[in-house]
């Protein structure tokens, strides 16, 4: 499946989701935010499609404002 890119307003907010993601058992990893993406922040959070549910999920529950979402 196709990876799925979500970002956030802040590196610092990326940081926070990427643990939420790692402790509700959702496969991701932080990277670059690539030129195309309009955010203030540098990083990003990738992760496969199939998870995007599960992910939204966790975030919901820590707290974590979504920014926005790209393929």
């Amino acid at each position: 499946m196709a990876d799925v890119i979500f970002y956030f307003a802040s590196n610092a907010d990326t940081m926070i989701a990427t643990k939420a993601l790692k402790d509700a058992g959702v496969v991701s990893k932080m990277i670059p935010k690539p030129a195309s993406v309009q955010s203030a922040a540098n990083l990003c959070v990738s992760l496969d499609s199939g998870a995007e549910g599960s992910a939204r999920g966790a975030l919901i529950a820590a707290g974590v404002a979504l920014g926005g979402v790209t393929t």
